[in-house]
């Protein structure tokens, strides 16, 4: 999702950073990702959404490109991702919940299989994201904190259930909000560890989504900014596999 970045002082965060964290015994994981889903605005609001579309930017700085993205969910478990390149064409990475496929200009239409599937499949669960349950996860411990994106945070390591990944997540001490992320994941270039971090958290019918996600990948970076989320507003039927995909497709 987008997913995901850095701070804006809501009255929710006032009353957070108000709150005597220091005299409270140590969270528990449990806790930090309850405080984290009641600072992006509830359980409650989050179920209600049965789609989401999300609109925006990418710029790459130090490769000079930039375009326009956006990425669709339709629950239970349909994801698009679509990244528009000045220079370049157009980038698209998707599932409908069965298969996933990927369709760009230098690897042209394919069909993801084994982690790549998995991993696409997983990140499609807009819900599972967003309220972390521990039905998604091996196990969700409590490493300690961790400085991350400028501030104290929580660093939590979850090992999910689906794909194995292992994912260090860094929660704000002072507003609960999701601050950062690190993993490892397979894509057809091998093992790839990447470091987001999340800022500029801003309210969307009543759901905090972070406006900024700084995405580094070794000595690459790249930043999305999210202009607009719209929930529930995503036609039936636009997720589907794409024509150029669909010959891959085993019957």
């Amino acid at each position: 999702m987008s997913l995901l970045s850095m701070v804006r002082r809501s009255a929710v965060m006032v009353a957070v950073v108000a709150s005597p964290l220091a005299a409270q015994p140590a969270p528990t994981a449990t806790d930090i990702v309850s405080r984290y889903v009641k600072a992006i605005g509830g359980a409650d609001a989050i179920q209600k959404i049965t789609s989401v579309k999300q609109t925006g930017t990418l710029s790459m700085p130090a490769m000079g490109l930039g375009g326009d993205t956006e990425v669709l969910f339709t629950l239970p478990n349909k994801n698009s991702t679509r990244i528009s390149i000045g220079g370049l064409g157009e980038m698209l990475v998707g599932t409908d919940g069965a298969v996933a496929w990927s369709v760009n200009p230098m690897q042209g239409p394919r069909l993801l299989e084994d982690k790549e599937l998995a991993a696409t499949k997983e990140s499609a669960d807009f819900l599972g994201q967003m309220l972390m349950p521990a039905d998604r996860f091996t196990s969700v411990d409590v490493v300690g904190t961790a400085d991350f994106g400028g501030e104290k945070t929580y660093q939590l390591k979850f090992v999910s259930k689906a794909t194995g990944v292992v994912t260090q997540r860094y929660f704000s001490v002072a507003t609960g909000l999701l601050r950062g992320a690190e993993a490892t994941t397979e894509t057809p270039m091998g093992s790839v560890t990447s470091v987001s971090t999340f800022s500029d958290y801003k309210a969307f019918g009543g759901v905090m989504f972070p406006t900024k996600t700084e995405t580094a990948v070794g000595p690459q970076a790249m930043v999305m900014t999210t202009t607009n989320v719209e929930f529930n507003t995503v036609p039936a039927g636009a997720i589907a596999v794409p024509e150029s995909v669909k010959p891959m497709i085993k019957k």
